[in-house]
C-alpha cells in the first residue's frame, strides 16, 4: 500500500481520545502550555527538551517518591548520566498500586496457565498479601539494599511475587531459565554474588518433565555467597531439596516457598535512590 491509498482501519475519534498519549498531550497543553500538531512534533521536542519532558512524565504519571529530586539530569552524557538526583522510591510500590483499589479483591493481576498447570488468576490483594509475606521472609534472611537474590525459575506467578518482594525491600534482581544448564548459570550468577536461590524442582516441555534439582544442588554448591535456597516445588508439588556435597562450614538454608508466605505482614517499600540497581540481565 502507498502513501496515496486508504488505510483498511482507522480508529474512532472516541478510541483516540482515549489514548494514554492523547491524555498526555492534554496535560501539556493544560499544565505546560504546549499543543503539538502531531506525534512526530511531540517526539521532537521530547528529544529536544529532555529534561522538560521527563519532568513532565513525573508530574503527569503518579510517582510515589519518598523524597524530591533536586534535578532532573545533571549532565546529558552517556554512559554516566545521573537522572532525578534526591529522589527516592521503590519500584514494586508502583507495580503494586493497583493493590489499594477498591476492586482489589477481584480484579486479577496474574492470570497464569502451563503445561502443568490449570487456568488460575491471582488477584491484586492476593499478589501483595504475597509479596508482603515474602519480603519478610527475606528481611528476615538479612536481605538489605544492595544484596543480590536470583531466580531459576521460568515465567511462573512464583517468579514475580519473588521479582516483587525482592525489590519492596531493596535487593537487586537477577534469574536464569531453568532450561540452561550449571555452567551457563555460573558463570552468570558468580559475577554477581548473590545471597538467595529462587529455585524449581523442574519444569515441563512438550509434554517432557526435566527435573533440575540436582543442578540446583550443584548451584548452590559452586556459588560461594548464596545463604538460603528458597525451593518451589512447580513440577512436583511434593517434591523435596536435599543439598549435598557442601561444605558443613556453610549453614544453607532451604525454605520452602509455601512456607514463605505462612507469614502475616504487612507491605512495606525501602525508599531508595533513583539510580539504584533494580535487576541485572545478561547478554548471550
Amino acid at each position: 500500500m502507498n502513501q496515496t491509498d486508504t488505510p483498511l482501519w482507522r480508529p474512532s475519534q472516541d478510541r483516540i481520545a482515549n489514548t494514554e498519549i492523547t491524555r498526555y498531550q492534554a496535560w501539556l497543553k493544560q499544565h505546560r502550555g504546549l499543543a503539538f500538531s502531531d506525534y512526530e512534533s511531540l517526539w521532537q521536542w521530547s528529544i529536544d527538551n529532555l529534561e522538560d519532558f521527563w519532568e513532565s512524565l513525573w508530574q503527569y504519571f503518579p510517582i510515589k517518591s519518598h523524597s524530591p529530586y533536586t534535578r532532573v539530569l545533571d549532565k546529558r552524557i552517556m554512559p554516566g548520566a545521573k537522572w532525578f538526583d534526591g529522589a527516592t522510591l521503590n519500584y514494586a510500590e508502583h507495580a503494586l498500586a493497583a493493590a489499594q483499589r477498591p476492586d482489589a479483591a477481584i480484579k486479577p493481576a496474574i492470570i497464569f496457565q502451563s503445561e502443568l498447570c490449570a487456568r488460575r488468576e491471582i488477584s491484586w490483594q492476593s499478589l501483595a498479601a504475597q509479596v508482603a509475606a515474602l519480603s519478610a521472609t527475606l528481611r528476615d534472611l538479612g536481605i538489605v539494599p544492595g544484596d543480590r537474590v536470583v531466580s531459576y525459575m521460568p515465567n511462573i506467578p512464583e517468579a514475580v511475587i519473588a521479582l516483587l518482594a525482592t525489590v519492596s525491600v531493596g535487593g537487586t534482581w537477577s534469574s536464569c531459565s531453568p532450561d540452561m544448564g550449571p555452567v551457563s548459570v555460573l558463570d552468570r550468577f558468580r559475577q554477581i554474588g548473590p545471597k538467595v536461590l529462587f529455585a524449581v524442582d523442574g519444569y515441563r516441555y512438550g509434554g517432557k518433565d526435566y527435573d533440575r534439582r540436582d543442578i540446583v544442588n550443584e548451584l548452590a554448591r559452586d556459588l560461594p555467597t548464596l545463604e538460603a535456597v528458597i525451593f518451589v516445588p512447580y513440577m512436583n508439588s511434593a517434591a523435596t531439596l536435599n543439598l549435598t556435597g557442601i561444605s558443613s562450614e556453610r549453614n544453607i538454608n532451604v525454605i520452602n516457598f509455601a512456607t514463605a508466605l505462612n507469614i502475616q505482614a504487612s507491605l512495606k517499600f525501602t525508599a531508595l535512590p533513583f539510580d539504584h540497581p533494580l535487576w541485572v540481565v545478561y547478554s548471550s
